[in-house]
């Protein structure tokens, strides 16, 4: 126990209230306290503890312990009876932490938690007691009974037991007998070896077989590469050399030839066997360069044999024959002949390299190294050594040291992001120290660099790029964006002037409109001859303002000042208020209009002003030239991607030799109707600015239909640019007039505002945009009409001092304006809503009316 469990300190003993236990215990003590003084022993006897203090005791066991188990039986009492139980043994590996050892050899063959003991062989004691009754058996007249020889002691132990308990099976004693254990290799595969041996052999055979078939193919081998050896196209020569006897070489003999020799050079019947000296003038140079490949293994370089006009590679290697060597010529003059073009063309992209400027380079990132071309072409030999191309290169601190101040950073930081991986290349120009002439000066370079070669790590290891002097480019540049800076300049200067344009035709403009606006609408106090005086100013107002604004939009155009301002919009609503109006402003009681609905809503991102121009144009040309029937308008869906818009009409159509011209400048199909020829021109324009398509298909006498396409990128719902109304209304008695606050420095303007809003409305008029806040101040409007363009102060500042005041107050803005910009910026800067000039009385109104509901809760 302790040579197994050498760690052992303590030994506990299982045994009851026997006499031989009794003895054994006696023994145990007289083993523990003469050879093993240093390890405790406790015993446990059968009727002094109960079985299950026996238990407790054994789960409290440290793991520096044994137990020794010789019998355990115990008298327990059941109905009156008294019985003896045992046989404990079976369960004590159920609660031992510790080794189990036992004195019996009852349970040691079961795997059950007991290791065993030292007992009496019963397999060779069984064999003994066999063979000694086969004796007396077979000779019956024997005198008295022969005695067995009782075997030794022997240490028997359960090996599952053994590797459970993690005991090293190097402690056990060399004769210990282990019950259990693992069967051998060979008894646990012994059914895989037969076959295995079985296949072992025919494998040999096959391997026999093989062997005899490598053989012949050995000999097909020799055969094959005797016939190479004939055919293949590389003269070949074996010579045998003649020494001196300074062992020198001084000739060489002709030992075999093949037939491309033959082809090239001569019969080997005129040469085998001769020497060398007997058949060439050039002997002494061709047995100086044997003697010079006395130190080498191999030799080859190129010659020209002129006589056939060829090229060829001759390599003359050292036979493995001592004194023997192995020649082979190669015919390369197409190679040749390549390389000398290659040459040619290095020399003229060398030129070229020269010639642009363009210096190429290579720095080692190792060596810190840049090695460059600056003057010459790198000529690359085959002898080329690290210090040839040393004395080209230069450190790459002085490359940066020429380097500008101000550039060097940004340089510094290009390489690393190039070095790291970061981008695949670099394109950077800079500046760097020059002193060429009489003057140190700056001259600019423009370097390209990408990475040549990688270590095994992954890093870049070399980078190659190439520098061009840009000093003359970088002044061209500079006079560009000079020129471009002052070009950009002229365009503000035009879209200006188009403004002020703009400003001061539309500002006289809106009172005639306005007015003759008005006179029109008092059909009942103007007799039939007045009344068709004001609808013919009335008409030729329209005509003049279309005139007008196709002028600015084509000046637009010319000056490449055509703006556009997108937002999102419901096309079904805006198509629906062009449906009314395009109603109201109809004179023709024979033609119907209708707009066609074939979605309920359509949100798109696109300029509303210009969508509206275009279709309102289509719409307007359709009205001039359709008498009777209708004018149909509306979109679709074409594809996933594109809207298809239309304006169609029953009207007189186009002949088809004119269909191609609608589009052109200054078209008029028919010169009795108003207009300038320049609408559907400018629609073009801005339906091909906007990414779209136009075209028309007409047949004369039957109709036209205008189209037009634009992109279709589903937005969001349209929001509401204009300032929100407030959540809670201001109440307002409806029999109190409304008090409007005018801004407005134009007389006739004013006097236009007041003829449309004296009547509803109390109003306040203010000169510029200083009066009208202090007039805020004093007045407390419900509303305020406030023009842009102002002395003193704009419309713009105005309104933001009034949101000052007051942040719910409507502001209507009222501008003559040029661009859709000018749109966004009113809409962005704090007004509620605006409206273009000239004029429309009835819009005004309208206008009006809504955002007053939006602002106040009427009494009545």
């Amino acid at each position: 126990m302790k040579t197994l469990y050498p760690k052992m300190h303590k030994l506990v003993f299982l045994s009851d209230g026997r006499f031989i236990n009794a003895q054994y215990r006696h023994e145990v003590d007289e083993v523990m306290r003469t050879q093993f003084p240093d390890v405790q022993v406790k015993h446990l006897v059968a009727g002094e503890i109960t079985n299950d203090d026996l238990i407790d005791s054994l789960k409290y066991l440290d793991s520096p312990s044994c137990i020794l188990f010789s019998s355990w039986y115990s008298q327990t009492n059941q109905q009156g009876n008294l019985i003896l139980s045992s046989d404990i043994s079976k369960v004590l590996s159920n609660y031992s932490k510790v080794p189990i050892f036992t004195l019996n050899n009852n349970n040691v063959a079961i795997t059950n938690g007991i290791l065993g003991g030292c007992y009496q062989r019963e397999d060779i004691l069984k064999g003994k007691l066999l063979e000694t009754i086969e004796q007396e058996l077979k000779n019956p007249h024997s005198q008295g009974i022969q005695t067995i020889e009782i075997p030794p002691v022997t240490p028997i132990l359960n090996y599952p037991d053994l590797e459970n308990w993690e005991l090293d099976i190097n402690l056990c004693p060399p004769n210990t007998y282990f019950y259990n254990t693992p069967p051998t290799f060979l008894e646990k595969n012994w059914f895989y070896i037969i076959p295995i041996a079985f296949l072992a052999i025919c494998l040999y055979i096959i391997w026999l077989k093989k062997l005899a078939k490598e053989r012949n193919a050995r000999l097909n081998a020799m055969e094959e590469y005797n016939s190479l050896f004939k055919n293949m196209p590389i003269i070949y020569i074996k010579e045998e050399l003649i020494y001196n006897k300074e062992g020198r070489v001084i000739d060489f003999i002709f030992k075999e030839v093949n037939p491309t020799f033959e082809k090239y050079i001569t019969a080997k019947s005129n040469i085998l066997g001769k020497k060398y000296s007997e058949t060439s003038g050039q002997h002494t140079r061709c047995i100086d360069l044997y003697n010079s490949l006395q130190n080498k293994k191999e030799l080859s370089f190129q010659y020209y044999w002129e006589a056939k006009h060829i090229y060829l590679t001759v390599i003359i290697t050292c036979s493995p024959k001592k004194g023997f060597l192995d020649v082979f010529c190669v015919d390369n003059t197409e190679l040749a002949q390549v390389q000398q073009i290659l040459r040619s063309t290095n020399h003229k992209l060398s030129t070229a390299l020269d010639v642009a400027n363009i210096t190429p380079w290579k720095w080692d990132l190792e060596k810190h190294t840049i090695l460059c071309d600056v003057n010459r072409p790198i000529e690359i030999s085959g002898n080329n050594s690290p210090a040839e191309e040393q004395q080209l290169s230069v450190p790459d601190s002085s490359y940066f040291s020429n380097i500008c101040k101000q550039d060097i950073d940004r340089v510094r930081n290009a390489y690393q992001s190039l070095i790291e991986g970061k981008v695949p290349r670099i394109k950077e120009e800079f500046r760097v120290i020059s002193n060429k002439g009489y003057s140190v000066h700056y001259e600019w370079v423009e370097v390209q660099a990408t990475i040549d070669e990688y270590n095994q790590a992954g890093k870049a290891k070399t980078l190659v790029g190439s520098s061009l002097i840009i000093t003359q480019r970088k002044a061209m540049e500079n006079d560009l964006i000079k020129a471009k800076e002052k070009a950009e300049e002229s365009n503000k200067l035009k879209s200006a002037f188009l403004a002020n344009m703009s400003h001061e035709i539309r500002t006289p403009l809106n009172a005639i409109v306005g007015f003759s606006g008005i006179l029109a609408s008092m059909n009942s106090d103007i007799d039939e001859e007045k009344q068709e005086y004001i609808q013919i100013i009335e008409n030729n107002n329209n005509l003049l303002l279309q005139l007008i604004n196709d002028i600015l939009d084509l000046s637009k155009i010319e000056a490449g000042v055509l703006e556009f301002s997108y937002n999102n919009i419901n096309v079904d609503e805006l198509f629906m208020d062009i449906e009314e109006s395009t109603k109201m402003r109809n004179q023709n009681k024979n033609v119907c209009i209708l707009y066609k609905r074939t979605l309920p809503s359509c949100y798109i991102s696109t300029d509303k002003n210009r969508l509206t121009q275009v279709i309102t144009n289509m719409i307007n040309n359709a009205m001039k030239f359709t008498q009777r029937g209708s004018i149909e308008f509306g979109y679709n869906l074409q594809n996933e991607d594109s809207l298809y818009f239309y304006v169609s009409d029953t009207g007189c159509g186009i002949p088809e030799s004119q269909v191609n011209r609608v589009f052109e400048r200054f078209v008029k199909l028919n010169n009795f109707a108003q207009g300038t020829g320049l609408g559907l021109p400018i629609c073009q324009t801005i339906i091909t600015s906007m990414g779209g398509k136009i075209g028309v298909k007409s047949k004369e006498g039957e109709g036209s239909t205008f189209w037009f396409t634009l992109p279709y990128h589903q937005a969001d719902q349209a929001g509401d640019n204009i300032a929100k109304a407030p959540e809670t209304p201001r109440l307002v008695d409806k029999k109190d007039k409304l008090v409007i606050l005018i801004a407005e420095d134009n007389e006739s303007n004013y006097k236009l505002f007041e003829t449309i809003l004296k009547k509803n409305y109390t109003l306040i008029h203010a000169w510029d945009g200083e009066e009208a806040v202090q007039l805020f101040k004093q007045h407390n409007p419900h509303l305020v009409l406030m023009d842009i363009n102002m002395p003193k102060m704009d419309g713009y500042e105005a309104t933001q001092k009034i949101r000052e005041i007051s942040p719910d107050v409507p502001v209507m803005a009222i501008t003559a304006f040029a661009y859709a910009e000018d749109e966004q910026h009113i809409l962005n800067s704090g007004f509620n809503a605006y409206t273009s000039k000239p004029i429309q009385a009835e819009q005004l109104q309208k206008q009006i009316g809504n955002l007053l509901k939006k602002h106040f809760l009427f009494l009545y």
